[in-house]
């Protein structure tokens, strides 16, 4: 802890808060979150205001030195803060959601010093234009702009007495009753003064390190909204001209192409953890981003997740990031890559990551270990791999004697459940032909399409796994150069896909017995779907054994 760090205790005005706004005092650190607040939440805030209720302090921040180092361009409410290298900045550590709704509510849009701070009027219109009805007495959003009623008042006009009058003369003319328009001005002194003089207590952090500053902004957060790690790193790392957030923006948009858009930036940054030689559970954040290698390894990380990423698509046919039985798996897999520089896997190599894939996707591998056994089998895995170990088995057994199992078939197919995406991608490979591991692999440029379809739209039973059909599309190029689309094209994307009983697809678990029994009636739909489960099975059961696995059967196989 910094030696000069000291903390003071102030209550002040609300109206004294805004003042220090508009004079550009309050800076945003890059590892707030963003603003979050509904309507809702603003209008509870303001209500709890009218009611001298307490909305809690306000924790502010003043680094210990280098401090326009850490000013970029903030935004509290609907203004954005222009940075003022002639002032020590004021970072607002917690209550940026309070003080946000405060200030975009508050602050006359008309009227504002705008040498300090700028106005976005869309932004304001959407969420800050909050009107108080003198009538009802509650806060209110309009729905349009017309048709307002003169007692229905902006709530900054409230800020300003003189404000308040020339609004009050140019809206209350239109009213008859004097004894409403006398209630109105009661009300309205009676809400100005509440506004004017409710107290704001905070807790002012000065001279904190940055270190302490997201520390202390962790715990005083770490029992509400969840915060993403790189928004934290991304505050340590800025002095080095490296932000981790906008860095792993743009790797989600490259990842787009595969579309694994949708990766959790803590998975992100878990691979960036494990890159540092332990598996990722094994290192804090306050060790990595001192070290002087960090940018260099976070940047060299994201190189290898696409390449992962790739390998997945397109060795694997993990279609998108929902598939993918586990998180841990791309973990790895990025370690691999980070010690891999050739363009091309060797075959020995490809086939050695598929097993491992498959296996711990049918074992539930990252399951039934506890955390002492998975640092164990990422450095099982790192040995054999990342060190070129040809003889090494990738996969850790804690007792060889006994063999991994699957678990139960399963009932349906959910991307909620490993053993549920195990089964659709065994499933999605076998329509590619797909019936052992080989170092072959799908031209994943023809592939324009991928969905999850079902033969029959409203089987008997609840949408049962054997009614799952892979649907990949494909663009076939004739010697003539033209275009086709293969399958869904044909199919014109149905709501289900019994057109496909037409003929045998053995790849897709339709037998010339299914065939011949379907004849469009429930009856035949639910035998189709038995025998069809039954091929599934069987083929899926082959599959795992060849893996050393032992396959649970469904009970009544």
């Amino acid at each position: 802890m910094s030696s000069k760090l000291k903390i003071d205790t102030r209550v002040r005005s609300l109206k004294n808060y805004l003042e220090e706004f508009e004079q550009g005092a309050f800076q945003i650190p890059s590892f707030q979150r963003d603003f979050l607040w509904t309507q809702d939440d603003i209008k509870q805030l303001f209500d709890s205001i009218k009611n001298n209720y307490p909305i809690g302090s306000i924790l502010f921040w003043k680094p210990l030195e280098n401090a326009s180092a850490w000013m970029e361009e903030s935004k509290i409410g609907p203004y954005k803060i222009a940075i003022n290298n002639s002032r020590e900045p004021i970072y607002i550590l917690d209550g940026y959601q309070r003080l946000s709704s405060l200030f975009g509510c508050l602050t006359n849009p008309k009227k504002y010093n705008n040498e300090n701070i700028d106005l976005n009027e869309s932004e304001w219109k959407r969420n800050f234009n909050l009107y108080y009805d003198l009538e009802d007495e509650q806060f209110i959003y309009l729905r349009s702009s017309v048709n307002i009623f003169p007692y229905q008042v902006p709530v900054y006009v409230f800020m300003n007495s003189i404000d308040f009058r020339q609004y009050a003369r140019k809206n209350f003319e239109s009213i008859n009753d004097e004894k409403k328009i006398e209630l109105y001005y009661d009300r309205a002194d009676e809400i100005g003064q509440i506004f004017t003089n409710y107290q704001i207590a905070s807790v002012d952090i000065n001279y904190a390190t940055i270190e302490e500053a997201v520390e202390i902004f962790w715990r005083v957060n770490a029992k509400g909204v969840i915060i993403s790690k790189d928004w934290i790193v991304s505050a340590l790392t800025l002095k080095d001209d490296f932000r981790l957030g906008t860095e792993i923006d743009k790797l989600l948009d490259e990842l787009r192409q595969y579309n694994f858009e949708g990766i959790k930036r803590d998975v992100i940054f878990q691979c960036i953890q494990s890159s540092f030689g332990k598996i990722y559970f094994d290192y804090k954040i306050e060790e990595l981003v001192k070290r002087d290698d960090f940018a260099k390894v976070a940047t060299k990380t994201f190189q290898s997740i696409k390449k992962a990423v790739k390998f997945l698509y397109e060795d694997l046919l993990v279609f998108n990031i929902k598939l993918i039985p586990y998180n841990a798996q791309l973990i790895f897999l990025t370690v691999f890559f980070n010690s891999f520089e050739n363009e091309y896997l060797p075959d020995h190599i490809n086939l050695k990551l598929k097993r491992w894939f498959w296996i711990t996707s049918y074992s539930n591998y990252f399951t039934i270990y506890s955390l002492s056994n998975q640092r164990k089998a990422f450095e099982r895995f790192v040995e054999s791999l990342v060190d070129n170990n040809n003889d090494l088995d990738p996969i850790f057994y804690d007792n060889e004697k006994i063999k991994f199992s699957t678990l139960d078939f399963p009932s349906k197919i959910g991307m909620g459940s490993v053993r549920s995406k195990s089964l659709a991608l065994f499933m999605i490979n076998y329509s590619k032909g797909f019936e052992k591991i080989s170092v072959s692999k799908v031209n994943s440029e023809n592939i324009d399409h991928f969905e999850f379809g079902y033969l029959f739209s409203k089987p008997q039973r609840d949408n049962p796994s054997e009614n799952f059909i892979p649907i990949i599309e494909e663009r076939i190029i004739n010697k003539d150069g033209s275009i086709e689309f293969a399958l869904l094209t044909k199919l014109k994307r149905p709501q289900n896909y019994s057109s496909l009983l037409g003929k045998e697809r053995l790849n897709l678990f339709i037998t010339s017995e299914m065939v011949h029994f379907y004849d469009g009636t429930l009856e035949s739909e639910n035998l189709v779907l038995n025998i069809r489960r039954e091929n599934i099975v069987k083929a899926e059961k082959k599959f795992v054994n060849s893996l050393d696995i032992f396959y649970n059967e469904p009970l009544d196989f």
